[in-house]
């Protein structure tokens, strides 16, 4: 069976589910690992940028094993990249982003909602979530968000209304790791900063590299 690639989903959810249908469940832990793999791979596609041949060689190597090696592996691999490319994308960035540093000694929640003040400060999709949520309530009826995001951005504005939802979706998680005093995954921070400074696709790939992470780092606390 030919399996459908994670950048065909428009969001996590969609793709696990798709997952946990159509792979056997000794398989799904390593096939949604190889998702992210692919969104990452995917994003220095989009950027212009040459994927490490280390990592190209290591992955390969991956392949060739079995579980429960394989998805160990393809997981320490994937923080790598994920810290690579944080790296890369931190570098080229420079001063634009040197005061979004996390406050010394806040706690967990505290830093999260620290990120929640400062996307809807300087994200202007970010902020539509929160404004959304000031007029209507925390509970988000479908129907009611996609007629407010058509009035702000424009009926046609497809782009700008995916990346919105995408960000509702951010506003979600991050509200659920701040209720639950979980901590971010490591280099979170610093890489949702850039998000609506990017261009599609690259934003759309890149945002749905942090969705992933996110939700990842949740399954992860359930089934600890």
């Amino acid at each position: 069976m030919n399996l459908k690639l994670r950048i065909d989903f428009g969001d996590h959810e969609k793709w696990t589910a798709y997952v946990r249908r159509e792979v056997q469940p000794q398989n799904q832990t390593y096939v949604l690992a190889l998702g992210r793999t692919e969104l990452f791979r995917r994003f220095y596609e989009v950027r212009g940028w040459v994927f490490p041949e280390a990592f190209r060689q290591e992955l390969k190597q991956i392949e060739g094993h079995n579980d429960p090696e394989r998805t160990e592996a393809l997981a320490s691999l994937n923080d790598r990249i994920f810290r690579s490319l944080t790296g890369m994308l931190f570098a080229e960035a420079g001063p634009a982003l040197a005061q979004a540093g996390a406050g010394e000694g806040a706690s967990e929640p505290e830093q999260i909602e620290d990120v929640l003040d400062e996307l809807s400060a300087r994200n202007p999709y970010f902020a539509l979530c929160t404004g959304y949520r000031q007029a209507f309530g925390d509970r988000v009826n479908t129907a009611e968000w996609e007629g407010y995001l058509r009035r702000k951005l424009g009926r046609d504005a497809e782009d700008e209304i995916c990346f919105a939802r995408a960000m509702m979706e951010m506003a979600t998680l991050l509200r659920y790791f701040r209720d639950r005093s979980l901590r971010l995954p490591q280099y979170f921070r610093d890489r949702v900063w850039f998000l609506h400074y990017l261009r599609e696709p690259e934003r759309s790939v890149q945002t749905r590299v942090l969705l992933s992470t996110l939700a990842t780092e949740i399954e992860a606390c359930m089934s600890a």
